[in-house]
């Protein structure tokens, strides 16, 4: 699933190039994408719009219009993906299309079809519990290590699900959520309540450098994310610990270990995390 750092590069990517396009119409391949209503209104109520901006919270992308309060709200879930073409070619999977007047096109593709779109006709029509309890997010100013730790009391489940919760964290997924445990030397199972304010500051820290350095890598890129141009990233090469389970720990070279927390594959060093 695509996790912060995949969601904020193809945000910004389709933002820099779909921005200030009118849609000429949209074509709904797979109708049942559209998740809040019946395509040929939600296809009504995109044509002729331009589009203001994309913007990200959490895992979701927002799409914005101008001169109009409608709102198009995007999960890609597992296999969800975002794509700019600069002419209108169909790809296999491809489910909802967006064209452009100047002959551009704007793919939603999906391989599994888990994905969602929503549309709404003003924010304040966001129905959505998931995406309006969705907790800090974490590169903003606003998450501080003293943020995460008042966080942290107020949970005893472990720490790995607390993560991934969303409601806590926005966009903290599978792959970075091992990741930054590493990092920060905690083992996921730990309750969150039972971190020390050191080790929160720890995990605080591993969590911002591991999201910014996939940004920086261009995402991790296994079987499905692609970025808003249809290519890969290349985070998938320095991962430590994610995908790695039964190789060498990087740090004390014994075997890492997996296991399933809360329906979860989890890879960790039981030397190093504690």
């Amino acid at each position: 699933m695509p996790e912060l750092p995949e969601v904020e590069l193809i945000k910004e990517y389709i933002h820099e190039h779909a921005a200030g396009k009118t849609v000429a119409y949209v074509e709904s391949l797979l109708p049942r994408m559209w998740r809040n209503c019946p395509a040929d209104v939600a296809e009504t109520l995109i044509t002729g719009q331009t589009i203001e901006a994309v913007k990200r919270r959490g895992k979701y992308l927002i799409i914005t219009w101008q001169n109009s309060d409608l709102q198009l709200i995007i999960h890609l879930k597992l296999t969800g993906r975002l794509i700019y073409r600069p002419s209108a070619e169909v790809e296999r999977f491809d489910r909802i299309l967006f064209h452009f007047t100047d002959g551009t096109m704007l793919a939603y593709g999906d391989v599994r079809t888990l994905g969602a779109l929503y549309v709404f006709e003003s924010e304040k029509e966001i129905d959505l519990k998931a995406y309006l309890n969705m907790g800090v997010e974490p590169l903003s100013r606003a998450f501080t290590s003293g943020k995460l730790y008042e966080l942290t009391r107020r949970s005893s489940m472990p720490i790995k699900p607390f993560l991934l919760g969303q409601q806590f964290v926005a966009g903290i997924g599978n792959i970075y959520a091992d990741e930054a445990l590493f990092l920060a030397h905690v083992m996921p199972t730990r309750p969150a309540d039972s971190l020390s304010e050191a080790e929160t500051k720890a995990l605080h820290r591993a969590l911002r450098k591991v999201l910014r350095d996939s940004l920086a890598n261009g995402g991790t890129s296994f079987r499905d994310y692609k970025n808003g141009a249809g290519g890969k990233g290349q985070n998938q090469e320095h991962l430590l610990v994610y995908g790695r389970g039964g190789k060498p720990c990087v740090r004390c070279k014994r075997t890492l270990q997996d296991m399933t927390l809360r329906g979860r594959h989890t890879v960790f060093c039981g030397h190093c995390q504690h």
